[in-house]
């Protein structure tokens, strides 16, 4: 059974790292600009919640090479606003913050927001109509 999981930890290991090195120079730069930006929410989203929570963009669904002149972290960042409005509403908004969210992950794909094992999900749609940052606040209050 080890053999079997090491043997796939491998094989997703090389295909993580085949579309890495497939990425042009700007997509790198794109990627590592982004990634910068998104570690910055960090200590806002701590200061607010007090408490460590962490942050990263998921690039599994890379944005097309046209849509690089999007910023993503400007997009993960409203969705964190929304984490932040509800430590900062009250005391028992902050309380269920520290109690469920242990990190937050963004990414590209249909506009959407998920809980699930202490990870805050959201998936960005640059094409979504209407504001990310209140469509977050909104989900937030109604699912924590």
């Amino acid at each position: 059974m080890k053999l079997y999981v090491i043997g796939a930890a491998v094989v997703v290991a090389a295909m993580y790292s085949t579309a890495v090195n497939a990425q042009s120079l700007k997509q790198k730069e794109y990627v590592a600009k982004q990634d910068a930006a998104v570690a910055e929410l960090m200590p806002h989203l701590k200061q607010e919640c007090g408490t460590d929570i962490p942050v990263k963009f998921d690039w599994s669904n890379p944005p097309k090479p046209e849509e690089l002149n999007h910023d993503a972290a400007s997009y993960c960042g409203n969705y964190v606003w929304g984490v932040k409005q509800i430590c900062s509403s009250s005391p028992v908004g902050k309380d269920t913050v520290k109690q469920k969210i242990k990190n937050v992950t963004c990414g590209f794909g249909k506009r959407s927001v998920t809980l699930k094992d202490g990870t805050l999900e959201f998936k960005v749609d640059i094409d979504s109509p209407g504001n990310d940052a209140y469509f977050a606040l909104e989900w937030l209050q109604n699912n924590l």
